[in-house]
């Protein structure tokens, strides 16, 4: 009874005897449970075919919840006790990879390699053309890219942007030059209807100049300037400029034609929803709503009110300025929706995918209407507003997105039939752009903040190319 009478005083236990007794049989228990001996297994989780490293992947042991998570590199650590034992690896977009560790490869570093799920599949099919590596410098990540007439344009950093430089490769992606000092901070690549391409900082943007050996920032331009000419400007031919003006909350593109000789502009085409309009029409009380509510509108009101305006008040105007942005949140992103109509220039021709209106329209550069082509892909639930031509081959692809899986489909302008799919290699890929017979796409790697990659892959042609895909 000395030991438990030690027990009780050390930590002032008012406990009876017995129960003292059965705190040190639990003590004793689990000091045997950590004298038993453990080990540290260790391994990496990667993409099969890319063999790319996956961050982020649960690693768990089969029939328990203990397990990790693993890091940027792939890899992770468990400490055990037993073999063997089963481990269960999941990643989301991936199938679940069960593996059994014995204790004769206990000591090794186990490789586990993950497939992409057959459910983000369901209802496409997939080609057996894979997709190429582009950019391979694992110390860098692709910001962003565009076509250059030499090969392409790279915006690529680390360290969370703290470090950027812009690299130009050889169509055989061979490095031709770099710039690794940037001014202010890298955001984008803009590629104007000049065949210009321009490096967009947060402040501001410049052209980027090639000589045949290195690159230049030239040009120098406020970004307040910049963005809007950049944004409206959607085409070139023999010295007319044709800029894309957005109307009515979006609801009207109206494209305009600047004749640089006569230093006229003249209105083109204009592209409008009629449907949203009459919604505007009969709801008057929306144009307010979608009207600009910035946050000087609230001080103002509170201005009014005065120095010794109650709380009361303060409080009735704060929560009226919020009942505003939410509901001009909810028209803009859901009734309002900004139409998509972008404008081609195609050899002596202009090219509108006017969508509002169910037609591809075909014009003369001078506006005149000379045919006009039905659509309907664009009703479709799984189609993504974005229409992509190929400049070398003079060729149009549609996009839908299914499972988180980007299809790109060839478009016949003169029917208006979207041909097979394109199932792009990696799911969730951000930027896109086709340059004679491939798709080039961005892909950040699962799990990592940092790690951006740029791929091509072969876009399928031949007969059939305008077949109706089932997608």
């Amino acid at each position: 009874m000395k030991l438990t009478n030690i027990l009780i005083k050390h930590h002032h236990l008012a406990v009876v005897p017995e129960l003292a007794l059965l705190i040190i049989c639990l003590l004793l228990f689990t000091g045997n449970t950590l004298a038993q001996e453990r080990h540290i297994i260790q391994g990496i989780v990667f993409e099969k075919e890319s063999e790319m490293a996956l961050a982020g992947a649960h690693v768990l042991i089969e029939g328990s919840s203990f397990g990790t998570i693993s890091g940027p590199d792939g890899s992770f650590r468990l400490s055990i006790t037993d073999f063997p034992l089963t481990l269960k690896v999941t990643h989301v977009g991936f199938e679940d990879r069960f593996f059994t560790v014995t204790e004769s490869i206990r000591d090794e570093i186990l490789m586990l390699g993950l497939n992409f799920s057959a459910e983000m599949l369901e209802g496409v099919t997939i080609t057996d053309r894979k997709a190429e590596l582009i950019f391979k410098d694992e110390s860098y990540s692709v910001l962003d890219f565009e076509f250059h007439e030499n090969g392409l344009m790279l915006l690529i950093f680390r360290n969370k942007l703290r470090r950027a430089e812009l690299v130009l490769l050889s169509t055989m992606n061979d490095t031709l030059a770099i710039l690794a000092e940037l001014p202010g901070r890298a955001a984008s690549l803009h590629h104007d209807c000049l065949d210009k391409i321009h490096y967009v900082a947060k402040d501001s943007a410049y052209q980027i100049q090639f000589t045949g050996t290195e690159l230049r920032l030239i040009y120098p331009t406020d970004i307040r300037i910049f963005r809007p000419v950049a944004r409206a400007f959607a085409a070139y031919h023999n010295d007319n400029y044709y800029f894309g003006i957005s109307r009515m909350y979006g609801q009207v593109i109206e494209y305009i034609r600047y004749d640089s000789i006569a230093d006229a502009y003249i209105t083109f085409r204009e592209v409008y929803d009629s449907k949203k309009l009459g919604i505007l029409k009969d709801n008057p009380g929306h144009h307010g709503m979608l009207g600009s509510f910035r946050n000087d509108d609230l001080e103002f009101a509170l201005l009014l009110m005065g120095a010794s305006a109650s709380i009361d008040n303060q409080i009735l105007a704060l929560k009226s300025s919020r009942d505003i942005s939410i509901e001009a949140h909810y028209l803009k992103t859901i009734i309002y929706t900004p139409l998509y109509a972008p404008l081609f220039k195609s050899g002596e021709q202009m090219i509108i995918f006017n969508h509002p209106k169910s037609q591809i329209e075909f014009l003369t550069p001078y506006g005149e209407l000379e045919a006009a082509t039905s659509i309907d892909y664009h009703l479709k639930k799984d189609w993504e507003e974005l229409i992509l031509k190929d400049e070398i081959r003079d060729e149009y692809y549609t996009v839908f997105i299914h499972s988180n899986r980007v299809s790109l489909h060839p478009l016949n302008i003169e029917t208006g039939v979207p041909g097979n799919a394109n199932i792009l290699y990696y799911p969730l890929v951000r930027k896109i752009l086709v340059r004679n017979g491939y798709v080039y796409f961005t892909y950040r790697q699962p799990g990592s903040i940092e790690r951006t990659m740029l791929f091509r892959q072969k876009l399928q042609s031949g007969e059939g190319k305008y077949a109706v895909s089932n997608n």
